[in-house]
């Protein structure tokens, strides 16, 4: 088959999903930008290298998906979400040009924004697409609550090239640093949730009076100085460390380092740094506000989920993480959990999302059809 997939910026992940699905079709390869405001990937010798076409501005946007996409002459188009102007201008060029259309998509209840009038735009948008390749089954059940056609969605979007994570040795924890410790890694913004995490791990500190383990969080953003200074005033400042941005080379080595990873979002849509943790042979704490959390945790196996408002219980399952658990057989149970969600599923579920859609019929969708143009244009 022929596939255009087109995403907000091709980043290390996408990347490895293209590389993935390119083993089975012929994937073009759009952009919408070639920076992303919210991460700092440089990869863009890699995108030359892919082919990655980069359509800016919305004259070049709409110019180019009208005038050559045609001339590649897609079976199917893979469109992210239904909400951003960039992804809706696709929408709109795909549907002119009869181009069965794919949703993909990571939302789901606990991070969608919904009223009555924005669901009832959703319910019209969605049937502008013949298929869905989503997260997982939580944002599956999100996509069938607004109408879509249960049979029509398939799971696998959220995937990262385990094999770039995985464990340097077959006994994982020949890797780790004599002085295991927890990891985080996050955008320091207010829903990664960081702020309990520091109030967690004080909490944990006190009731290990023989010391315990550090806490080590990768990540930079905004609320930097914020969390300095909760760090200052939790009486375990020389245990927490803030180690900055790392790259997509350094996170591997960062990851085999530690003894457990954290991962406290109030909300995420998925959590793909659990797929990294867990791809690193880790066990891993993960706040059930991740959408992640219900497919890739099973708890007392290879970690535990945890209630992103409660301190405490996060404090008590960190003192069970070091002190009262096999951290080598989760560590295993996270790599064969994992296993199942490696770049494959995603390129074997956008074959499946792409054949499903072509033996659909495009039906009339014309208040989706309007929706979809006006909002397109906006800034």
């Amino acid at each position: 088959m022929r596939i255009a997939l087109l995403f907000r910026s091709f980043g290390p992940y996408h990347l490895a999903r293209l590389r993935a699905a390119r083993e089975h079709h012929d994937i073009l390869a759009l952009e919408h930008a070639d920076l992303d405001v919210d991460y700092d990937w440089n990869v863009r010798a890699e995108k030359r290298n892919a082919g990655v076409v980069t359509l800016s501005s919305a004259h070049e946007r709409n110019g180019w998906l009208a005038s050559e996409l045609p001339k590649f002459a897609p079976d199917a188009i893979a469109i992210p979400g239904y909400s951003e102007p960039f992804a809706l201008s696709a929408v709109r060029n795909s549907r002119a040009l009869k181009v069965p259309m794919i949703l993909m998509s990571d939302t789901h209840a606990g991070t969608a924004r919904g009223d009555v009038v924005r669901n009832f735009v959703k319910q019209h948008l969605i049937a502008l697409f013949q298929s869905a390749l989503v997260a997982g089954s939580v944002h599956a059940r999100y996509l069938t609550s607004l109408g879509f056609a249960e049979n029509k969605i398939v799971l696998g979007y959220d995937v990262v090239d385990n094999h770039h994570f995985a464990p340097a040795a077959p006994d994982l924890q020949s890797s780790r640093a004599p002085s295991p410790h927890f990891l985080a890694c996050a955008r320091f913004i207010e829903k990664k949730n960081l702020e309990c995490l520091v109030v967690a791990f004080a909490r944990y500190r006190q009731e290990t009076p023989d010391g315990g383990w550090d806490l080590v969080v990768a990540g930079e953003g905004p609320l930097r100085a914020k969390l300095e200074g909760l760090r200052q005033a939790s009486g375990y400042a020389t245990n927490i460390h803030f180690i900055g941005h790392k790259t997509y080379a350094e996170l591997p080595s960062i990851y085999r380092s530690a003894g457990a990873f954290v991962h406290p979002s109030w909300q995420d849509e998925w959590g793909l740094v659990v797929n990294e943790a867990m791809a690193a042979g880790l066990p891993v704490l993960v706040s059930k506000g991740a959408g992640c959390s219900a497919e890739l945790v099973e708890n007392g196996v290879n970690g535990f989920t945890f209630d992103p408002h409660d301190a405490d219980g996060l404090a008590a399952l960190m003192r069970t993480i070091a002190t009262d658990c096999d951290r080598q057989a989760m560590g295993r149970a996270s790599l064969r959990s994992i296993a199942r969600w490696d770049v494959e599923r995603f390129a074997s579920g956008l074959s499946e999302a792409a054949q499903m859609a072509m033996q659909s019929q495009c039906g009339p969708c014309l208040t989706g059809s309007v929706f979809a143009a006006a909002m397109s244009r906006r800034a």
